[in-house]
């Protein structure tokens, strides 16, 4: 018998046990909270949050514009804190993609007790964004203090990675 060419049950439990190992290292790197698939989703949300931060920022911008160009054409002046549910609101959501009540951005305005102050509220949710953080009513929410002419980003709520506050932005 000693002619005979195979295996023996020994190299193949070893066999087997090195593929369980490498089995066993392959799902970890997988999973887990460093693992790729955690990794990739994480990027996922800073990304859709760092966008949505900089389309946000780029209609306040567009918006403040917009105020100022009509305080100087203006002959009896301009102030963007009593425009806001007309003019301001208009203006920002012709500079936010997808505006839409269900999906993507919704604004909404509203004036102080004073017309030298009001508030605009940006709140963007989608589908992606949802999925991406895995919780179905996640949002991002920026609040937007209007002082006449003077913009600025005053909270941004809903999100655990998003870093603002670029002071009279």
């Amino acid at each position: 018998m000693r002619n005979q060419k195979g295996i023996t049950l020994i190299a193949l439990v070893i066999t087997i046990i090195v593929l369980l190992i490498l089995a066993g290292v392959s799902i970890a790197m997988l999973t887990g909270d460093n693992g790729i698939l955690t990794q990739t989703n994480k990027a996922k949300v800073a990304q859709i949050e760092g966008q949505v931060k900089e389309e946000v920022n780029l209609a306040v911008q567009a918006a403040k514009m917009y105020a100022e160009e009509k305080s100087v054409s203006t002959p009896e002046g301009y102030s963007a804190a009593e425009h806001l549910t007309t003019d301001i609101i208009t203006e920002m959501k012709k500079d936010l993609p997808a505006i839409d009540t269900n999906k993507g951005y919704n604004v909404t305005a509203s004036n102080g007790t004073d017309d030298t102050a009001g508030t605009i509220t940006v709140t963007y949710t989608t589908d992606n964004y949802t999925s991406a953080r895995n919780d179905s009513s996640a949002k991002i929410t920026f609040t937007i203090t209007v002082d006449v002419n003077t913009f600025e980003i005053t909270t941004i709520s809903g999100s655990q990675t998003i870093d603002i506050a670029p002071a009279g932005t």
